[in-house]
């Protein structure tokens, strides 16, 4: 049972946290909620007016309230050793460096919105802002009831934030144009807040191109949805590390490999023995690219001594080729040695939560290692294994890695 501190205990969002615990009592335990404003209890839960005086046996505290209590909050969590899930919005630019820093000592989850749907919107959002790019321009607009106090919508800026890092110069964000008496240049984001009534939170980005409007478009019908989020966030911190984590990392934290394919008819070229210094990979891949020949894996390795080994992978097909070309290179490179292997298929492994998630790359070769499946090349990327393995290997290696990751 995880036992939570609301901070923010009478507003609105603390309330719906509240008794959406209470529902799961298997799962969750609220022992106490904090508010200055003098109210002894919300939904039933004691609450105290500054998050001193609550008991000290918790686990996560739960944050909805104003930035002006964070530094309290995240000295209190220091000294207990308690985890922090935010969602408090308007934050400044002072506020989120001390979150920075206090990140080194306390395990903090930030999100401007605690909502699925809305990290999806995001992530759209990028995908839409790298195909549009410079010939559409992005508007945004937000509304909320009229109780929200800070504007534009901490969402607004995550959403503002999503499309601007897709651009190579960051663009200005442009809050409103009442008191602007010019054109709209290319390089705005527009960001619109609207309050009124009981609107819990809708948000559409709409991209302007010629002749066209692109739009992604979120509606939250009720808190209980940001509440859910808030829950899920503060399951989701049980035993994490200090360190800042966000609504994409729980989006991907099972997503460790979500896929797996392989591309058949592959051949590796291996050059050992090569002077450094000598231009060797602009020799090499030049003979190579003059007879059209299609380079995927590169892997270069100093062993020392002076020399260099280089392996690369390529189709089948063009192996012939390839190892044509390079004869003209033996004369420059005199005591280069040249292995080939044409029962090769590249079998490649993705997933976001790679990314968030230390070891994946070691868990891996070790399956593998324990099935002999014999490894020739690899290259990694942040989200991405690409490996090399004979041909008569693939079906077991298929079979380890599904079973294991569980994709």
């Amino acid at each position: 049972m995880i036992k939570l501190i609301i901070n923010g205990a009478c507003g609105q969002m603390g309330r719906t946290i509240i008794r959406l615990a209470k529902s799961m009592p298997e799962e969750y335990l609220v022992i106490a909620g904090v508010d200055p404003c003098g109210i002894e209890e919300s939904e039933g839960v004691p609450v105290a007016k500054t998050i001193d005086e609550v008991p000290q046996d918790a686990d996560v505290v739960i944050d909805f309230s104003r930035p002006s209590s964070l530094p309290q909050v995240l000295s209190c969590c220091q000294r207990r050793g308690l985890s922090l899930v935010l969602g408090t919005t308007g934050l400044a630019e002072a506020d989120k460096r001390l979150l920075e820093r206090m990140s080194a000592t306390v395990p903090i989850f930030h999100s401007g919105n605690m909502s699925l749907g809305v990290n999806l919107q995001i992530e759209l959002l990028k995908s839409a802002a790298a195909a549009l790019g410079a010939a559409y321009e992005p508007e945004i607009t937000e509304k909320h009831h009229h109780l929200k106090v800070d504007s534009p919508s901490g969402t607004a800026l995550m959403l503002a934030d999503a499309i601007n890092s897709q651009f190579p110069i960051e663009r200005e964000y442009v809050y409103g144009r009442h008191t602007k008496d010019k054109r709209r240049t290319a390089n705005e984001i527009g960001i619109h807040s609207i309050r009124g009534g009981t609107v819990v939170g809708e948000h559409c980005v709409e991209f302007f191109g010629q002749d066209e409007v692109i739009g992604i478009f979120h509606k939250a019908y009720s808190k209980q949805v940001f509440a859910t989020g808030a829950l899920r966030a503060a399951k989701y911190m049980i035993g994490k590390l200090p360190g800042l984590y966000n609504m994409h990392d729980i989006v991907t934290e099972k997503e460790v490999l979500s896929h797996i394919y392989t591309q058949d008819d592959q051949a590796i070229i291996s050059l050992s023995s090569l002077a450094r210094g000598q231009g060797a990979l602009s020799s090499i891949f030049g003979a190579i690219a003059a007879e059209n020949v299609f380079v995927d894996m590169i892997s270069v390795t100093s062993p020392g001594g002076g020399f260099s080994d280089i392996s690369f992978s390529l189709p089948r097909n063009q192996l012939a080729t390839a190892l044509n070309a390079l004869k003209g290179l033996r004369q420059r490179f005199p005591g280069m040695d040249v292995h080939a292997m044409d029962n090769i298929t590249k079998l490649t492994v993705e997933g976001p939560g790679m990314a968030i998630r230390h070891g994946v790359a070691s868990e891996l070769f070790a399956v593998l290692c324990e099935a002999d499946v014999s490894i020739e090349l690899v290259t990694t990327s942040e989200t991405k294994i690409a490996l090399c393995i004979k041909n008569s290997d693939v079906s077991n290696a298929l079979m380890v890695i599904t079973k294991q990751f569980s994709i």
